[in-house]
């Protein structure tokens, strides 16, 4: 009688299951595991990679690796991009922190120090027949990531696709301009020059373009006939809209995060209200923005709902603009509740009162938008 025998790439499939089984109560060492299982990326290169890198990348493109030559490139696969959403949900985060480090002392991981994970995965899943990374990239680096080659059957309707290369170029253009307009390096109404960029940037007009359609996509660029390319101008009535959807979504996840919010959520987010304090007393606009950002985001971070997060977050990106007009300017004193309000939602998520968590949250985001108009109104002139 015969047996039926199981194909080895099933096989494989099956074991990478159960590593991410295994590793799915620890999202950063889950988050390290796909990093680990692309051929292309050196441990070294992997451990490099910083938090902030990953703030911006979109799912199926390419993350370009610091200081480890132009080779060495990551894709951001849906795990990749999933596993980060759900450290952002269970962690503290410092955009300047290292991505992948080491449980004691909040130091860099090393790479000794990740075979010695690696072989602690495959002993407590039974994977042990696996005698390393080198093994686990040549046998489940397949399964978990797309095939480096296509078919050889030409398809016609993939002709527009882009290199990797391409992408990756693309990228890196898209993520410096979109860094630059949400922190007010580049000011609204500033013209952005493809034939500028790509000198500046040492790279073709090509990716430069791709990357502008992509802002424009999202708010952040606009194409006129006769000015070309501009970084969106700020109006009231975007303005309006955007923070009416603010208050629409914020208020509906601080009032959820008032009944799950964890200790150990209230105890970060009590940290993250003191570093929003003593920024606020240095001046700078964009540390405090980002402070501001922090600390919301981790008021929301146990509500339940990834793609609630997932739009606030893009809400966030388009009203940094106007936040930085706000802590940017001088000629009118900024509002000062920022700091109270803060104290207040601490206060009303810790007594686990959704009512009161709404209401604080909801003056924390509409006491500025008047003061922000009247800037806007201010300002008019030099936007256009």
């Amino acid at each position: 009688m015969e047996t039926a025998s199981i194909s080895p790439q099933r096989s494989y499939g099956e074991d990478l299951k159960r590593l991410r089984s295994f590793l799915a109560g620890r999202p950063r060492d889950l988050l390290l595991l796909e990093f680990l299982l692309q051929k292309n990326c050196t441990t070294k290169a992997i451990l490099e990679i910083r938090v902030s890198d990953l703030f911006f990348c979109e799912e199926n493109k390419v993350l370009q690796l610091h200081g480890a030559g132009n080779n060495q490139q990551a894709l951001i696969t849906h795990s990749i991009k999933n596993g980060f959403n759900q450290l952002l949900l269970h962690g503290d985060l410092d955009q300047e922190d290292f991505l992948f480090k080491s449980r004691k002392g909040n130091k860099q991981l090393t790479a000794t120090s990740v075979s010695r994970l690696i072989r602690t995965w495959l002993i407590k899943t039974g994977l042990t027949r696996y005698r390393g990374l080198s093994d686990l990239r040549q046998k489940l680096g397949p399964v978990a990531l797309p095939t480096e080659e296509s078919e050889k059957d030409t398809d016609n309707s993939l002709k527009s696709l882009h290199s990797v290369e391409q992408e990756s170029v693309t990228q890196i253009v898209y993520k410096d301009l979109l860094e630059n307009i949400i922190s007010g390096a580049v000011q609204p109404g500033h013209r952005l020059s493809p034939n500028k960029i790509a000198k500046q940037m040492n790279v073709s007009t090509t990716p430069v373009r791709e990357a502008l359609r992509r802002l424009e996509a999202r708010g952040f660029a606009t194409h006129h006939e006769k000015r070309g390319w501009v970084a969106s101008e700020l109006s009231k009535t975007k303005f309006r809209e955007i923070f009416d959807l603010r208050v629409l979504l914020e208020c509906e996840a601080i009032s959820l995060a008032a009944t799950r919010c964890t200790r150990q959520t209230l105890a970060e987010l009590e940290r993250a209200q003191h570093y929003y304090e003593e920024v606020d007393k240095e001046g700078d606009p964009v540390k405090l923005v980002d402070a501001n950002r922090v600390f919301h985001m981790l008021a929301y971070r146990d509500i339940g709902s990834d793609m609630m997060l997932t739009i606030i977050n893009q809400l966030w990106d388009l009203s940094s603009p106007y936040y930085q007009i706000l802590h940017r300017q001088d000629l009118v004193p900024k509002p000062t509740a920022g700091i109270d309000h803060h104290r207040k939602i601490v206060q009303a998520l810790s007594d686990s009162d959704p009512e009161k968590a709404r209401y604080w949250l909801r003056e924390d985001i509409v006491k500025p938008v008047n003061f922000t108009i009247r800037l806007l109104d201010m300002y008019a002139k030099s936007i256009e």
